[in-house]
C-alpha cells in the first residue's frame, strides 16, 4: 500500500462513523468530524500542489 493510499484510508474511516453518527441522529459530532476530514484533505491536497 502507498502512502496516497494509506492517507485515504484514514479519512474514509472517520467518515463512515460520520454516516453512523447522523444516522442515529447525533449531527454535532457528525459535523465535527467531517470539518476535521475536510481540513485534512485540504492538508494533503495542499501538500500535493507543492
Amino acid at each position: 500500500m502507498t502512502n496516497d493510499e494509506l492517507e485515504f484510508c484514514t479519512l474514509c474511516g472517520p467518515l463512515a462513523d460520520a454516516l453512523e453518527m447522523l444516522d442515529d441522529g447525533n449531527t454535532v459530532r457528525a459535523r465535527a468530524i467531517m470539518e476535521r476530514v475536510l481540513q485534512r484533505a485540504q492538508e494533503l491536497c495542499d501538500r500535493d500542489k507543492k
